[in-house]
C-alpha cells in the first residue's frame, strides 16, 4: 500500500495541485444528524400539550439530567410553541435540584432520531403533567421571551453540554393561559 507523505504520492490516483494539495470531497451535516446517522444516540423529547393557566409565576416545563459515566448529553435546539396571542418568558436552570417538577416525576417521552435503532436514553428526563410545577433552585442559564402563538427555536447547536450528574430545566411564565409545548433535540457522545 502506498503512503501519501507529501501530496506527491500516487495511491489511489489521488488528485494532487501544483502545491502538492490533496483534493478532497466533504459533506456538510449537523453534528446532531451525524450522531443519529453514525453512532445513533439522538433524541428529540417532547413534552406534550400542556394548559398553562398559571400566570403570574414560573411553571416548570423539563427536566434532563446525564446519568451516563462514559458520555457526555448535548443539548442542540429547544423549540417552544404558543397557541395564543401574548407571550412567554421562557428560562433555562442549569444543574436545579428541587421542585415538584423533579419530585413529582412524570417520565418524557424518549424518541430516537433515528428510526432504524432501538437506542437507549441515558440519563433521567421529566416532563410537566400539568399547570404549576416548580423548579426551586439552580442557577439562571440562559433566557428569551417568546411571541404568541406560534413558535422559537433556540440553537444552541450543541454548546450546552451536560457532562455525567449535570443537569438542566426549562421554566416558562406565559402573559395569558395557553397551551404550550416543546421539544428538545439532543445526543450522547463519548467522552
Amino acid at each position: 500500500m502506498d503512503i501519501l507523505e507529501d501530496g506527491k504520492g500516487s495511491g489511489y490516483k489521488a488528485e494532487v495541485d501544483s502545491d502538492n494539495r490533496l483534493s478532497v470531497m466533504s459533506v456538510g451535516a449537523s453534528v446532531a444528524s451525524s450522531e443519529a446517522l453514525s453512532r445513533g444516540g439522538a433524541f428529540v423529547l417532547p413534552s406534550g400539550f400542556l394548559s398553562l393557566t398559571t400566570t403570574g409565576s414560573f411553571n416548570g416545563i423539563f427536566y434532563i439530567k446525564n446519568t451516563s459515566p462514559t458520555k457526555n448529553l448535548f443539548i442542540g435546539k429547544i423549540r417552544t410553541c404558543g397557541d395564543t396571542a401574548g407571550s412567554v418568558q421562557v428560562k433555562l436552570l442549569r444543574n436545579p435540584t428541587a421542585g415538584t417538577l423533579i419530585s413529582d416525576a412524570n417520565d418524557a417521552t424518549k424518541l430516537t432520531s433515528n428510526f432504524g435503532r432501538n437506542d437507549i436514553f441515558e440519563g433521567d428526563a421529566y416532563v410537566a403533567s400539568s399547570d404549576g410545577k416548580t423548579v426551586t433552585d439552580g442557577a439562571d442559564y440562559s433566557q428569551y421571551i417568546q411571541k404568541t402563538a406560534g413558535h422559537s427555536i433556540q440553537d444552541y447547536e450543541g454548546a450546552i453540554v451536560l457532562p455525567n450528574g449535570s443537569s438542566i430545566a426549562m421554566v416558562a411564565k406565559p402573559t395569558v393561559a395557553m397551551t404550550f409545548c416543546t421539544e428538545l433535540q439532543c445526543w450522547f457522545r463519548e467522552v
